[in-house]
């Protein structure tokens, strides 16, 4: 198996927001109304346009819950269900991800000793091949490693290596996914009425 390195398989990092801006703020709203168009080449054509960074083949499905959505980069033959997204920190999702309906990646948090209620945020990195499995959460300052696997509704606080499967609160490795060449594609799963 060919060993890529983390600039080769996974899209250039946004640098994380010091706090959330106006551009934020306004491309929040559109790909909210974006999100319940039909059409998936209509869909990526506009979430482009508002600052989206998309590959090729890449399917974002109908519902989909996009915040921040201009500090998003998603790589080629990556499939997106109807998860929630919060970028304000940064997201970078490499190639050929499964990410499943109901999961959610939060880049930011509050500092809940700070007299102002102070924002943080902290990017999220989701290599190639991996799977993020229905209701997984993903929190801010984690890298989903190469082909990891992350089961239903466990919830990711620490870094996850590279081809371990994961599940519980706080997620834990359970397994290990066996190393191979891996020959589908997320992103060429075309469900009716995208």
């Amino acid at each position: 198996m060919e060993v890529k390195t983390r600039s080769e398989s996974v899209p250039a990092m946004l640098p994380p927001r010091l706090r959330n801006t106006k551009r934020s703020y306004l491309s929040t709203k559109l790909a909210y109304n974006i999100g319940r168009l039909h059409g998936l080449g209509l869909r990526l054509y506009l979430y482009r346009r508002i600052g989206m960074k998309i590959g090729s083949n890449v399917v974002i499905r109908r519902g989909v819950y996009l915040a921040s959505p201009n500090e998003l980069a998603v790589g080629a033959g990556t499939f997106i269900g109807r998860a929630s997204l919060y970028c304000t920190g940064g997201v970078s999702i490499g190639k050929n991800v499964n990410i499943s309906d109901g999961v959610v990646f939060i880049t930011a948090k509050h500092d809940v000793n700070s007299p102002k209620f102070e924002a943080e945020y902290e990017p999220i990195v989701v290599e190639d091949w991996a799977w993020l499995a229905t209701n997984a959460i993903i929190l801010g300052g984690v890298t989903v490693g190469e082909a990891a696997v992350v089961a239903a509704g466990a919830v990711v606080t620490h870094d996850i290596q590279p081809y371990s499967i994961v599940a519980g609160n706080p997620a834990k490795v359970v397994g290990e996914r066996k190393r191979q060449q891996f020959e589908y594609v997320p992103g060429n799963y075309r469900p009716p009425f995208l």
